[in-house]
């Protein structure tokens, strides 16, 4: 009998980068184009090829991180290429996340407005180089490289 893989990813990043649109995506095939806020962390379950994802929508309103993190396989740490700050909020989570064993993902959000991007590609390589960690360009509305994400994940290529 061969065990089930069940993998704990969290999701997190400042809020309104599309942290549940990416989420419901991935898990759902949707997209709302209107979501409420997310005020407290909520779980969702996909099966991926022999994997159980279980994804935690983790809000920025959490008080004690830590533990939402514990046991994580991987951490999305999401952007939006339309806001310069969540940029510069993906850096301080890396930081915070340095010597944690989980996976790290960076995701910069939303490229179906990249017209309207506040940084790029050329950024997202240098944090990619810096924390060693791969990065990908996702819209959520579009679902562009969403399967992607969690791909590598699983099989750990991009």
């Amino acid at each position: 009998m061969k065990v089930p893989k069940i993998w704990k990813v969290c999701v997190i990043g400042d809020k309104s980068v599309g942290k549940t649109s990416l989420i419901r995506r991935f898990v759902y095939d949707t997209f709302e184009p209107e979501t409420e806020e997310t005020l407290e962390s909520k779980t969702f379950k996909k099966r991926y090829n022999d994997i159980t994802f279980m994804v935690w929508d983790v809000s920025v309103y959490e008080r004690n991180i830590k533990p939402i993190l514990s046991g994580a396989k991987a951490v999305i740490i999401m952007s939006d290429l339309t806001r310069r700050e969540t940029y510069e909020t993906m850096i301080k989570i890396a930081e915070y996340l340095n010597g944690h064993r989980a996976i790290k993902v960076f995701v910069a959000n939303k490229n179906d407005l990249k017209y309207m991007a506040e940084f790029w590609k050329d950024e997202m390589e240098k944090l990619s180089e810096e924390f060693d960690a791969p990065y990908f360009l996702t819209s959520a509305k579009t679902g562009e490289n969403v399967e992607r994400v969690f791909g590598y994940i699983a099989e750990g290529t991009v």
